[in-house]
């Protein structure tokens, strides 16, 4: 269970404060220059709607309380759906119980609304309820037992859209990609009659800068060798078997619009290596509209950056846990196919897939993946976006960020507000890494001792 951000003050009060996302030692120290933080019970933040839950779960074991006053930033909505709880005219989805149990709560706390004073930057209206509410007298209502039990969360409340994995490894970037999908998914129906847990927009970025693919011993544990070649070569293939609705090398190589778009694709990025236009859709609306085994991969487009042929997929549907390896490996392998024709190696092959999920037939084995290979989630992937540098000058710690290749790219001031644009936009775990060094950098330069990066 979360621990409670509240500070007990007056126990005897009936007076307590809501400072929602307002840290509640700024409450506490303008309370006391006020000279009113002796007449409050307690002061505490509420930062999510679903806090409320822990707000009541106080409220019920301390009866004395019958004034909550909510005065700080509502920076998320909290504090609006805590006032519209009390008044019921509106109750929170999150709520942990039925509101008939609720009731005796409802009726005996009374609720100040000090939002628009806290904005206006008035303490004083705060120290006048505070005075006004303020009475020690025995608490008029019981303890009421309120079992804070909370629901796992098996389906994520909302859409997750955008997920991002970086990786060098094909097997790597499955798990990554299963991970993401079982912990971030959003439990619905699909139309085969099954449920699945579905992410939005899955992107992930296979890096390869110039190294040729090879199938890893870890996905041939789990598939079969032939069956990803076989599928490599039906994306070469123009011949559609009878009796099968769609084959992508069909799509490819014999589209009945486009024709041969493989080679229209090649055509293009020989002739004008730096087009946008290089698109093979396989989408045809003739007979995919209506259709009830339409495409998953329904477009490709070919990049041609320095000396580097870039491949992106682009997938309305992806079963991430069953056919995303086979997906992966197929697009890598025609992008290597492009590049040798092209005279150039692959840089980056990206696959974007709008629904990324796994069916509740396979959730089980999908965390079973995850859980004997959880190390993959923690292996080193260099970061495209380059290295950070940071040292210590004139006793000030400074970060340099430098491209892949080493030159330098940008310099900046080891202080939150300068780094967090650098590193909202660096892979998680090389963010975490510049923080976790910048804050040994900065002590270090307090207690003027010298500091070497990684040297722990």
């Amino acid at each position: 269970m979360v621990s409670k951000d509240v500070a007990f003050i007056n126990e005897r009060s009936n007076v307590a404060v809501c400072t929602l996302w307002t840290k509640k030692e700024v409450v506490v120290s303008k309370l006391d220059e006020l000279g009113v933080l002796g007449k409050v019970h307690a002061v505490g933040t509420l930062y999510t709607v679903y806090g409320i839950n822990y707000l009541l779960h106080t409220l019920a074991q301390r009866p004395q309380i019958d004034t909550l006053i909510v005065y700080g930033a509502d920076l998320s909505g909290s504090g609006g759906a805590l006032v519209e709880l009390f008044s019921k005219t509106r109750v929170p989805p999150e709520l942990l119980w039925p509101l008939g149990e609720l009731e005796p709560l409802l009726k005996g706390v009374k609720v100040v609304d000090l939002r628009s004073s806290f904005a206006r930057g008035d303490w004083h209206a705060l120290a006048e309820v505070i005075e006004a509410s303020y009475d020690p007298s025995p608490p008029k209502r019981g303890a009421l037992s309120l079992e804070l039990r909370e629901p796992r969360a098996d389906s994520w409340p909302v859409p997750v859209s955008g997920q991002a994995i970086q990786e060098t490894s094909l097997f790597r970037a499955w798990v990554k990609a299963v991970y993401s999908v079982m912990m971030f998914g959003a439990v619905k129906e699909s139309e085969y009659g099954e449920r699945q847990k579905q992410l939005l927009n899955l992107v992930v970025a296979l890096n390869m800068h110039g190294s040729e693919y090879r199938l890893e011993r870890e996905l041939l544990s789990r598939f079969r060798g032939e069956d990803f070649e076989a599928h490599f070569r039906s994306l070469l293939n123009p011949e559609k078997p009878v009796g099968v609705s769609y084959t992508y090398g069909e799509r490819l190589r014999a589209h009945p619009l486009a024709g041969d778009q493989l080679a229209w694709v090649k055509e293009r990025l020989r002739e004008a290596p730096n087009t946008r236009r290089a698109i093979a859709v396989l989408w045809d609306h003739g007979r995919d509209l209506r259709s009830s085994d339409p495409p998953c991969i329904f477009a490709v487009q070919g990049d041609v950056t320095g000396a580097f042929y870039n491949h992106t997929a682009f997938i309305r549907s992806n079963d991430v846990y069953a056919a995303w390896p086979l997906n992966a490996y197929g697009q890598v392998k025609l992008a290597e196919h492009i590049a040798a024709e092209l005279g150039v190696k692959v840089g980056v092959v990206t696959l974007i897939s709008s629904s990324a999920h796994v069916y509740e037939h396979d959730w089980q084995r999908a965390w079973e993946l995850v859980h004997e290979h959880y190390e993959a989630l923690k292996e080193f992937v260099p970061d495209p976006r380059g290295n950070v540098l940071i040292e210590i000058e004139g006793g000030d710690p400074r970060v340099e960020l430098r491209a892949p290749d080493g030159r330098p790219a940008a310099r900046f001031a080891a202080a939150y507000r300068d780094l967090k644009p650098l590193a909202s936009f660096l892979a998680p775990d090389h963010a975490f890494y510049m923080g976790w060094e910048v804050r040994r950098a900065l002590e270090r330069a307090r207690r003027g001792e010298p500091y070497v990066q990684d040297s722990e």
